[in-house]
């Protein structure tokens, strides 16, 4: 209360709290700010309250609506309950068509599926007007008035609250009565072919329900299999009815939720499934997979995949080229999108099926036999010579396939995949299958081939050990069409025609051969770049896989097409029987050349620009192909065209040769310099903490010599692709490199390793080893001081040598008296009497098979003779030895087929080879099984090839199979301990992927030199020293003139005669270490030249004539003259 004080004018408040805030500018946008959130909030919190209220009001009048209408309903058909709940009287009363049209719209409106009276309700309008004996439905949907039309509207929606309810609780009580009323329904539309009606039913919902109530039930439920059946029969009732343009939009959504159900088949009965088969709408499926097999899940795809196997292997032969295409494109649709994994598992479900089987045979008699499905022939060696546990082989290790990531989710996935879907899926690469599939490709070839050739190539990539199955269908199960056909049993006529009419006059072959653009590595990017040339590859890739699996059992006179050859090789059967030539080389020797030039071309630019295109992980355009698989598949079938080459050259001189795309000189040193680099990574690794800490450190240096030396082994051609281009070329396609250069370039890799090590020639300090050799023990002496040196050898080794008597024999061994050791020493542990080896016909040599040469102490002479001979290899120093041919091809770590069996044992080769061509009943006339027998010290021994073998019997249609295990056990098995331990030697000394720069012909001449040719003396003598004498001496001169005079064989005799082999050096007479020398001997001219061989020495007296020269040099060439013979 104020107090008036006489004055009106209102005085101001006065706050001695301090300044106020409330008329701040910054408060003030606060508070409204403030009052602006709450009348928003509020408004929002009426406008829900609305929504609230008239939801609640709308689902409350709705439901007193329903109720009424439930009342209605239940007047009309007089529907009484009793106490428990269950209609306990319903009478069926005799209603007008407009109470019956009202009964169904009634039902229409308030009808909930999850409430059990409206089900009752349900269950009582079908009894009245489906079930019921006269049913009024049937009745009323055929009249042409309102009423007829009214109850045509009405019928597909009662059947979709029908089928809800089936689908919602398909195990109620009155299921089979909503069944039976759906099935008199949808039959009576298929009756009348309301399409409209029809049409209506065919959108999502009808099928995914359908799908729902199906998968609801296990399918090992058999209670429930009748009632499923009627349902999966419903899915695909009325489609017989349907226009084609509606019935392949239907068939689409119908495939969509049907056919991707799990395990589908097994739902079915026999006698369901047939009629299911029979009304299925498959090839309208096929037309419409497109439209949403990329829109399905993963889990989707593979039941989708598997149930166009179950039907399609059973349809396939009677599909027209439209449909026939469709199966094969729908496949390839699901292939790109399942993982790899897939198949891993598909093939680890059918291994533990059959493994019960293979455990019941002793393993020391079943051999690991070494398939050519794998996906290189490198994978076989590993298998079949020992490679996993022999840490000297340098093999090209599995290519990494490019495929989805491994996700939690696609784990999952994978594993919830049943083994009866694996098992259907297994269909896919069954022999019937794919007869079937090549069959109906040869018979519309020129439409279907081009998919049918991208579905195996995707099967071969994404399912490798199905990889013999489909080659081998394909190469001896495809019939041939067109004009390029000799035979309808031929084999090999799919190559021929895929060549022909698809790789050949494509693009991707024009471009490719052209030496100036296809032949240089940049044309090679632009090639696998262009988009224009995806759907082409997989043309190549499979023909690629196909000559290459052929070649593995095609001999040299089958190959070259040479009939003569081939009658000479069965006249020994001829006579006996008839003999055909079903086998033979798909394509012409010109043919095998433009092929060859294609690959060639490829496979270099793919390792010469490794740097620039991502060859690791980059794909063949328009596939899920790996650049890097291409490659590898390239450089194998390269590599088997070239051996044939080497062998029998059908190619022109410098076909092979790429040294026109880049600079030689360049080349060798950039190779040198990276294989430097890539031996200073491998130092470094083998420095590094982990691998120290994995190193036992009571290892010798000996020892750890040669634990690192296994370590390092282990970088295989592939990995040296990617550290370095040019090692890529040299390691896997050497040939494109002329042979001289890549022998300068091994001498330099020695070199450079010899400096790594700190090793010279001439060396007299630590890194020098002493051993007193007996001249008559040479090979004992040597064995027993030399083999514990393991990857030492290479060091520098001093000889001295004990005479006869016990007496060190006098000299200092500066390199000569080694190398006398080292030749006698060759002579003696590579002699075949000694037990260790065999001899050809050819006079080569290879291990002997039998039992007594795979025993430790055996095993452990075959270490040192590898030491030996790669010691020989080390210094330079040729050996006059003579290797068999499939010998030094594993040398190159190259697995041998039935073409090298012929350098082994020419009269099984030629058995192998009949058996091939026979024309008669193979298995009656021949009685062959999958067996075969080793006789040692008059006792055999059994061996099976396969499991259970000797009960399985050579027929027709395995003889190849057959061929190809009886020479894989002859080449590879037999011989797998003694190669393994002859190559753990040799690799101490040599790296192994040293000696891969050569093909086995020119391994035969780096280890004994040129043989054949003409010796050089123009060159013999510009690099020859003398001793006493100069090049204008008179003896001098008449020698090298005599010597001009001589035939090449006598040359090669006094070649011999100097220095202990008749072969002159690789490079020429300058890389002979010691240099040939001639000295003079003194001037009794009654004394015969002598030679030191240790040393290359000529000691010749001053003859004065040219007849006395020729008499004295030819005598004691051919009486074998040497050492100090005066």
């Amino acid at each position: 209360m104020y107090s008036f004080t006489g004055s009106a004018k209102r005085r101001p408040m006065i706050n001695l709290g301090g300044q106020s805030n409330l008329n701040n500018p910054s408060e003030i946008m606060r508070r409204a700010k403030e009052e602006r959130q709450l009348r928003e909030k509020f408004k929002h919190q009426q406008a829900a309250v609305s929504i609230i209220q008239t939801f609640w009001r709308s689902r409350t009048d709705a439901g007193r609506t329903k109720t009424a209408l439930r009342n209605r309903f239940d007047q009309l058909v007089s529907f009484i309950f009793d106490n428990s709940d269950r209609p306990a009287n319903s009478s069926l009363l005799k209603l007008s068509p407009q109470d019956h049209l009202e009964l169904s719209r009634l039902i229409l409106v308030f009808y909930t599926p999850n409430q059990t009276d409206d089900q009752r309700r349900l269950v009582a309008w079908a009894n009245q007007s489906i079930l019921n004996p006269e049913p009024a439905f049937l009745t009323y949907v055929q009249r042409d008035d309102e009423l007829g039309h009214s109850w045509r509207r009405i019928t597909p929606l009662m059947i979709k609250r029908i089928l809800q309810t089936v689908a919602d609780f398909p195990r109620s009580e009155h299921t089979p009565i909503f069944l039976a009323a759906l099935k008199e329904m949808v039959n009576d539309l298929n009756r009348r072919s309301d399409l409209q009606a029809l049409i209506i039913m065919g959108s999502t919902w009808y099928w995914k329900l359908l799908r729902k109530y199906i998968t609801a039930f296990e399918v090992t439920d058999k209670s429930v299999s009748k009632s499923v059946a009627r349902v999966i029969e419903l899915s695909v009732s009325f489609f017989h009815v349907l226009p084609p343009d509606q019935k392949i939009n239907l068939a689409s959504i119908f495939a969509a939720q049907i056919f991707t159900i799990p395990l589908l088949p097994n739902r079915l009965g026999i006698q369901p499934l047939i009629q299911f088969s029979a009304s299925l709408p498959f090839v309208e499926i096929l037309a419409g997979t497109e439209r949403f097999a990329k829109e399905l899940e993963l889990k989707e795809i593979i039941h989708l995949l598997s149930n166009l196997l179950v039907w399609g292997s059973k349809k396939v032969v009677q599909m027209d080229q439209t449909g026939f295409r469709g199966y094969l494109n729908s496949i390839q649709l699901c292939l790109d999108r399942i993982p790899i994994a897939l198949f891993r598992k598909v093939d680890t479900y059918l291994a533990n099926k059959t493994s019960v089987k293979a455990k019941r045979l002793p393993q020391s008699r079943t051999p690991k036999i070494a398939h050519p499905s794998a996906s290189n022939s490198n994978e076989i060696i590993r298998e079949s010579s020992g490679a996993k546990n022999n840490p000297i082989l340098i093999e090209e290790e599995d290519i990494e396939m490019n495929e989805p990531s491994d996700s939690n989710l696609t784990t999952a996935v994978l594993n919830s995949i049943s083994p009866k879907t694996l098992q259907w899926l297994s269909i896919l690469v069954q022999s019937e299958h794919l007869s079937q599939l090549c069959s109906m490709s040869a018979r519309y070839s020129s439409t279907c081939q081009p998919h049918l050739c991208r579905l195996m190539v995707s099967i071969i990539y994404l399912w490798p050990t199905s990889k013999e199955t489909v080659l081998n269908t394909l190469i001896y199960m495809t019939p041939s069409v067109g004009p390029s056909s000799r035979s309808a049993n031929q084999s090999g006529g799919f190559i021929k025609e895929l060549w022909r009419m698809s790789v050949r006059p494509g693009k991707i072959s024009v471009s490719l051969r052209d030496r100036k653009s296809g032949g240089s590595p940049q044309g090679v990017l632009t090639t696998l770049k262009d988009s224009k040339l995806a759907g082409q590859w997989e043309d190549l890739i499979l023909l690629c896989e196909l000559y290459s699996r052929y070649l593995m059992t095609l001999g040299d006179e089958e190959f070259f097409d040479d009939e003569a050859e081939v009658a000479s090789t069965l006249s020994f059967q001829r006579a006996k029987t008839s003999v055909i030539s079903t086998s033979r080389n798909p394509l012409m020797t010109d043919e095998v050349v433009t092929l060859a030039g294609l690959l060639r071309n490829l496979a270099f630019g793919l390792y010469w620009t490794e740097g620039q295109a991502d060859i690791k992980k980059g794909c063949v355009v328009g596939t899920h192909v790996s650049l890097e698989y291409l490659r590898s598949l390239a450089t194998r079938l390269l590599q088997q065209i070239y051996i044939r080459d080497s062998r029998r050259p059908f190619c022109e001189p410098g076909f092979w040769s790429m040294t026109s795309t880049f600079d030689l000189q360049s080349f060798m040193q950039t190779v040198v310099y990276e294989e430097s680099h890539l031996e200073e990574i491998r130092e470094d690794q083998l420095q590094s903490p982990a691998h120290l800490l994995n190193q036992d450190p009571d290892l010798d240096i000996s020892n750890h010599l040669s634990s690192s030396r296994g370590s390092r082994a282990r970088v295989s051609q592939r990995q040296l692709a990617f550290i370095s281009p040019r090692l890529g070329v040299l390691n896997n396609i050497p040939f494109v490199i002329p042979f001289e250069q890549r022998v300068a370039i091994f001498r330099t890799f020695i070199n450079s390793d010899r400096h790594r090590l700190g090793l010279d020639l001439h060396s007299f300090g630590e890194n020098r080893h002493k051993a007193s050799i007996r001249r008559q023990f040479v090979s004992e002496d040597g064995f027993t001081h030399l083999n514990a040196l393991g990857p030492r050898l290479k060091e520098t080794i001093e000889i001295k040598f004990i005479d006869p008597y016990g007496l060190e024999e006098a000299g200092i061994d500066g390199g000569g008296v080694f190398k006398e050791f080292l030749t006698s020493l060759t002579k003696e542990v590579f002699d075949v009497n000694k037990g260790l080896w065999l001899v050809n016909k050819n006079q080569e040599i290879y291990p002997n098979p039998h039992s007594y040469s795979r025993q430790p102490l055996s095993l452990e002479w075959y270490k040192f003779l590898g030491r030996v001979l790669g010691k020989a290899l080390y210094e330079g120093i040729l050996i006059d030895i003579d290797f068999a041919d499939f010998f030094l091809n594993k040398w190159l770590g190259k697995q041998s087929y039935l073409d090298d069996l012929a350098s082994l044992d020419p009269e099984l080769y030629q058995g192998l080879i009949f058996l091939k061509h026979y024309k008669g009943d193979v298995e009656a006339d021949l009685s062959l099984n999958f067996t075969v027998t080793n006789n040692e010290f008059d006792a055999s021994e059994t061996i099976e090839l396969i499991p259970e073998g000797s009960k399985t019997s050579v027929t027709a249609q395995n003889r190849i199979n057959y061929i190809y295990l009886m020479s894989n056990y002859k080449l590879n098995i037999q011989l797998e301990s003694q190669c393994a331990a002859f190559f753990k030697g040799l690799n101490d000394i040599i790296e192994l992927k040293w000696l891969r720069m050569f093909n086995q012909l020119e391994l035969k001449v780096l280890v004994g030199g040129l043989d054949g040719q003409d010796l050089d003396i123009d060159d013999m003598q510009q690099w020859t020293v003398y001793g006493g004498w100069d090049e204008s001496h008179p003896t001098i001169r008449i020698f090298w003139k005599v010597l001009r005079e001589f035939d090449n064989l006598t040359k090669r005799k006094l070649l011999r005669f100097v220095t202990s082999c008749a072969r002159p050096p690789l490079l020429g007479f300058k890389e002979l270490r010691p240099s040939f020398a001639i000295r003079s001997s003194g001037v009794d001219r009654s004394r015969l030249p002598s030679a030191s061989t240790c040393v290359n020495l000529l000691k010749l007296p001053e003859y004065q004539t040219e007849a006395e020269l020729r008499e004295k040099v030819l005598y004691a060439i051919n009486a074998g003259a040497g050492f100090d013979l005066s």
